[in-house]
């Protein structure tokens, strides 16, 4: 697909912007000739995107004018636009890692107190994604890998460290310049929750490679939809959730690192 548009369009599920969809297809559109992507969501993730605060520099850059909005008009009242951080790099030099972080990546007291879901929708949500984070292996590793393509997201999901060493051997020069580079962008996401007011569930992690400049990786807090504040008692559960998450995929990191 290329990446150069005379006119906005739906993303296809093939498309190398699906990891940064995080979602569904149907609510995702490239606009400014693919230099951002349009993403619609909802209000809370609306309202940390307009003032993101100390989240500033760990999430994609937000960037809106006149003629997005035009290109954006039929998507409704909530939609996001941001930096498509896989613009520019060609498709043989792309190594994009989508990885939810959290051993629950569903809360039923959220998505019923947020009005997202029933009180019945909101219990079978949770032991979906129970039994999903169970299967995947989240629920003891603390994240897993999401794949870009059709690929078996179940399956990576539970094969989560082979799925990534499999990605980082692509990597040919400056193997351990970017493994550095990603850990302390990691540890900088993980600095800035620590200190925020805010935490998330189901949030992910996107580490953007370009293979030809492996060394200049760039990584960003996505999926911001489900956040829980300071004075919900759900809190300190899901900050220690996130912690725990961001923890293990650091040392998971230092581990490549030092083979």
């Amino acid at each position: 697909m290329s990446m150069r548009r005379a006119k906005s369009e739906p993303v296809g599920k093939q498309s190398l912007n699906l990891i940064l969809m995080a979602g569904h297809a149907g609510s995702f559109r490239e606009i400014d000739g693919g230099r951002k992507i349009a993403k619609k969501t909802n209000q809370k993730e609306c309202e940390i995107y307009a003032s993101p605060g100390e989240l500033r520099e760990i999430v994609p850059a937000v960037e809106r004018t006149n003629q997005d909005d035009r290109e954006v008009i039929d998507m409704g009242e909530n939609v996001v636009i941001m930096q498509n951080m896989f613009y520019g790099i060609q498709a043989q030099s792309l190594v994009a890692l989508d990885i939810k972080i959290g051993k629950s990546t569903a809360s039923r007291a959220q998505l019923f107190e947020s009005g997202e879901k029933s009180q019945v929708g909101a219990f079978f949500k949770e032991m979906k994604m129970k039994l999903y984070d169970y299967y995947t292996k989240s629920s003891t590793r603390g994240w897993r890998a999401i794949p870009v393509n059709d690929q078996n997201r179940a399956k990576i999901g539970r094969n989560s460290e082979i799925f990534l060493m499999e990605q980082l051997e692509r990597v040919n020069v400056n193997k351990n310049a970017m493994i550095t580079n990603i850990i302390c962008q990691l540890d900088r996401i993980k600095t800035k929750l620590e200190q925020s007011q805010k935490t998330f569930i189901a949030s992910s992690v996107l580490i953007v490679i370009n293979l030809q400049y492996p060394e200049n990786a760039r990584v960003k807090l996505i999926d911001l939809a489900h956040p829980i504040y300071a004075n919900n008692k759900l809190f300190k559960k899901y900050k220690e959730n996130f912690n725990e998450g961001m923890n293990s995929l650091i040392a998971f990191f230092k581990c490549c690192a030092a083979e």
